[in-house]
């Protein structure tokens, strides 16, 4: 009886503390390498941290590095924040009407989609830094498409030579992360009932009619969490497009985040690169609220 009365409370015990357990390791994760840094951040931008010394490391506490970012530094930030905003709303435009219309196109039940999806997606299997060096080298001034056209009697084509013609490039290689929204949006557009579809053709509704009247509205809350993550991952934009600056035309590449890894880890500027992120997340925390002020043309379903 007693041996029974405990496996009840060992039971009892793991259903009120079991899910606990499962998730420790997440609640450690973001403890340990997103919270406690965040704090170490925080308390960085207000001092000045000396990187070379183990001693005295948080000295002089005041807004000294804001006041750099938004004084002598107001428009290197400004510029940097210009090109940033600039491919947001370009990439992110561009990337979600984009990945929309492939996903539309996968989606028909034609023979061999299935295999073409599996293709497209391939490219996101590969890291971001060596995506980025891929297509320099396809790209480089004597690169592979260069190489082609001078072959052809054409001139090479300025990719990064020219201010000109980098935020053209960085568009186009911009493509190389379609796949992964196309993923998104499948999966949502599989979510819608069949019974609307024939519905609609009953009615005598054409393919455009239908995407414009059912898949797109049934599709709001994925487009308005595509577009929450597009902006956030958009003003956080480094790994991609970092390995491709080579000294040239460096200013059309000097996005926020780049400027806050050049301070800390090739200037050792890290109070200035804390303050600096710290301006940021700010700044991706507004837009953020505004996009969810904003929200009520987004379709949850018939409970929400």
């Amino acid at each position: 009886m007693n041996g029974r009365l405990q496996q009840s409370r060992l039971r009892k015990l793991w259903k009120d503390y079991g899910n606990i357990v499962y998730c420790l390791p997440v609640i450690l994760g973001i403890i340990i390498f997103t919270l406690i840094p965040m704090v170490y951040s925080l308390i960085y931008a207000f001092c000045d941290y000396n990187f070379y010394y183990s001693e005295n490391q948080f000295t002089n506490f005041g807004l000294q590095q804001f006041q750099k970012i938004f004084g002598t530094d107001f428009q290197k930030t400004i510029h940097s924040f210009y090109i940033t905003f600039r491919y947001a709303i370009a990439t992110i435009a561009i990337g979600m009407v984009g990945s929309y219309a492939v996903a539309l196109f996968l989606n028909q039940k034609t023979k061999g989609v299935a295999g073409f999806r599996i293709v497209y997606y391939l490219p996101c299997l590969i890291p971001a830094v060596a995506g980025s060096l891929l297509w320099k080298n396809i790209t480089d001034s004597y690169g592979l498409f260069n190489n082609y056209l001078m072959a052809l009697g054409l001139e090479p084509y300025t990719f990064y030579t020219k201010g000109e013609t980098v935020f053209p490039t960085i568009l186009m290689l911009s493509i190389w992360g379609w796949p992964g929204s196309m993923i998104m949006w499948l999966a949502q557009m599989k979510n819608v009932p069949n019974e609307m579809y024939e519905s609609a053709e009953l009615d005598g509704a054409g393919y455009f009619t239908k995407t414009f009247k059912i898949t797109i509205p049934m599709t709001t809350s994925m487009i308005f969490y595509q577009l929450i993550m597009s902006v956030i991952n958009a003003l956080q934009v480094f790994a991609g497009y970092y390995p491709l600056m080579n000294g040239q035309n460096e200013s059309e590449l000097d996005f926020i985040v780049v400027r806050i890894y050049k301070a800390a880890f090739v200037n050792y500027q890290i109070s200035y690169a804390a303050a600096l992120s710290w301006v940021l997340f700010v700044v991706i925390g507004l837009l953020t609220v505004c996009i969810f002020k904003t929200s009520k043309w987004v379709y949850y379903g018939e409970e929400s």
